[in-house]
């Protein structure tokens, strides 16, 4: 998964203890990587990143299966990974 936000951006903020929350429940099954936009614009281009924060889900092989943008409550993420298998 990534996070693509930006330190300082209210909703990217909020993303933060659920972020957390997931690397704990999903460690070993998936990573999680945040990425601040600000900081590398380049990612934000190379994922066509219109708002923050916005995460990507990739499988295995990078392949995108998932995106949401704004704020993404766990409790929803949670139910997209055990709909996708995960």
């Amino acid at each position: 998964m990534l996070e693509l936000g930006s330190v300082g951006c209210v909703p990217c903020d909020m993303m933060q203890p659920v972020i957390v929350r997931l690397a704990e429940q999903y460690r070993g099954q998936m990573e999680i990587y945040f990425v601040d936009v600000k900081e590398v614009p380049g990612v934000a281009r190379q994922f066509g990143i219109h708002g923050i924060p916005t995460q990507v889900f990739l499988d295995r092989d990078g392949k995108e299966f998932h995106r949401h943008v704004g704020f993404y409550e766990y409790d929803a993420i949670v139910a997209m990974l055990k709909k996708a298998g995960i």
